[in-house]
């Protein structure tokens, strides 16, 4: 589970608050501006939560947000790890602001209360640690270094149709022993964007966001928020968003990645890449109890793909089938994906398969979780053949294995088993053992950041090795977070033939949202 996923889970509700009854009378704007927020906070929520991944572990209150423009925003007056889901409205009334700090979240602009400017900040800490960032793959690759992430959002709405966002990100590493280039990125533009929604009916809306802004879909694992490092992926171009209220989803997009270059205000959209696509998401139960179904198909285009023996231009697409859903206990994620198109003269067959589950034993004490994970992506099994069998996620959560991200999800097999248990409600700890398999010995062992290959064995065995992984995160309070992460690896036989280590890692950050 991410950190981002655990602070999603872990969200406080909203403090909300009875107003004073001898409290001085106040002026007509901030009465009506009051009422509406009350109202809008006794609105029952929409039946279910369209395409979202299920919680792990399932959260007491109140469910996260859906992460698409128009989309179910998160818990009133909550801080969220996306801060355009975040809801503001309820501070329209003063009783309800519980910090100075709160004031800038809610600027009404108006009588009318849908009409205000959101002011919010962030500000990370994370300090990491590896003792072989590459495996042995680069000689001496030590790391250690401070990253520092800030962030200015300004968030203005004119109504309940029309929003315009901006963040302003600055990113530092300090103390480091050779730079990484997602941690260094001066002031620039993280995300500015404008929100558009049509109302097409009484339940039904479509919102329509040109802009630069950040994506994760789905569950976020094959396109995901690379939150591990200062800069997430952001993209440039448009998406458009569907939403028929209790059925179903279509998300739509035509963007290019946002390139982060060391400077100020020098970030751009990349040359020769583009990533378009399509994702249907139903709503659980709509085609069976207890089951979301999604549908989705991305087109990657990029010029400097890279594999275990060739370079060139790629266009790859990929055609995805997902099923999650919870039910008595139990939840479960399964996602298969196939790819096609072409690699350097040579065609594109490729798949996927993503499995996730677990029972959570809510009656008992700290609620304990167990759960299992098993994925397995294609490799390259003949070069010789004129195909390209190497699975390339678009733009991957590289923490799906461990916050290290060594390992990409390119020509692998990995067995997950997992402890989750929640002494308090605020803290969620997480441990086990995951055991790593190359899905062909005629392929590399690819890099978590990059799709490049890492290391390529000699001795013919699949096996690559075992990460033991402990991981912690605490919401001290609904603003303030921290994350800690570490895992050993033990590396195999095959992966030392090919130059392989040991590696160990270490992570620990904090964060404050307002």
């Amino acid at each position: 589970m991410t950190a981002a996923c655990a602070l999603l889970t872990l969200a406080a509700p909203a403090l909300a608050q009875q107003p004073d009854t001898d409290a001085p009378a106040i002026d007509a704007p901030l009465v009506v501006r009051a009422a509406a927020a009350q109202e809008r906070a006794m609105r029952p929520l929409p039946p279910v939560e369209i395409g979202a991944p299920p919680p792990v572990p399932p959260p007491a209150s109140p469910p996260i947000p859906e992460p698409v423009p128009g989309g179910r925003t998160a818990p009133p007056c909550t801080p969220q790890s996306l801060r355009w889901t975040e809801d503001w409205t309820c501070l329209a009334d003063p009783a309800k602001r519980t910090s100075p700090l709160e004031a800038l979240r809610y600027l009404p602009l108006g009588d009318d209360p849908d009409v205000y400017l959101s002011i919010g900040g962030e500000a990370r800490y994370n300090y990491t640690y590896w003792s072989a960032l590459n495996m042995g793959a680069k000689g001496k690759d030590k790391l250690s270094a401070l990253q520092q992430r800030l962030r200015l959002v300004a968030d203005l709405h004119l109504g309940r149709n029309v929003r315009a966002f901006v963040e302003l990100g600055d990113n530092r590493e300090f103390f480091e022993t050779f730079a990484t280039p997602p941690n260094r990125d001066k002031l620039d533009i993280n995300q500015a964007f404008v929100d558009v929604t049509l109302p097409l009916g009484e339940t039904t809306k479509l919102t329509l966001r040109p802009g630069r802004f950040e994506m994760p879909i789905g569950n976020g694992k094959l396109v995901g928020l690379r939150d591990g490092v200062n800069v997430r992926y952001v993209y440039q171009g448009i998406r458009g968003t569907l939403i028929e209220e209790g059925k179903f989803r279509v998300d739509a997009f035509a963007v290019k990645p946002v390139t982060f270059e060391p400077g100020m205000f020098d970030d751009s959209p990349e040359k020769g890449r583009h990533f378009n696509g399509v994702y249907l998401a139903s709503a659980p139960g709509l085609l069976a109890p207890n089951l979301a179904v999604d549908l989705y198909w991305y087109d990657l285009y990029r010029e400097n793909a890279r594999y275990a023996a060739l370079t060139g231009t790629e266009s790859r697409r990929s055609w995805g089938l997902r099923l999650s859903g919870r039910a008595s206990g139990f939840d479960w994620d399964a996602e298969g994906t196939y790819q096609n198109g072409s690699f350097a003269g040579r065609k594109i067959q490729a798949w996927g398969m993503l499995l996730e589950g677990g029972y959570t034993f809510a009656d008992m004490p700290m609620k304990p979780r167990l759960g299992a994970r098993f994925n397995w992506f294609s490799g390259d099994d003949d070069p010789g053949d004129g195909k390209i069998g190497t699975f390339a996620p678009p733009f991957p959560r590289t923490p799906l294995y461990s916050d290290a991200g060594w390992l990409n999800m390119s020509n692998l097999i990995d067995v997950t088993p997992t402890l989750t248990v929640k002494p308090t409600k605020k803290l969620t700890l997480v441990g086990g053992p995951e055991l790593f398999w190359r899905a062909t010995s005629a392929d590399a062992v690819y890099a978590g950041p990059t799709n490049f290959p890492l290391l390529r064995p000699t001795d013919g065995s699949r096996f690559v090795g075992t990460g033991l992984n402990a991981q912690a995160d605490y919401l001290m309070t609904k603003n303030l977070s921290f994350h800690a992460f570490f895992t050993h690896f033990i590396a195999s036989d095959s992966l030392k033939s090919g130059g392989g280590r040991n590696s160990d890692y270490f992570g620990f950050w904090a964060a404050f949202r307002f």
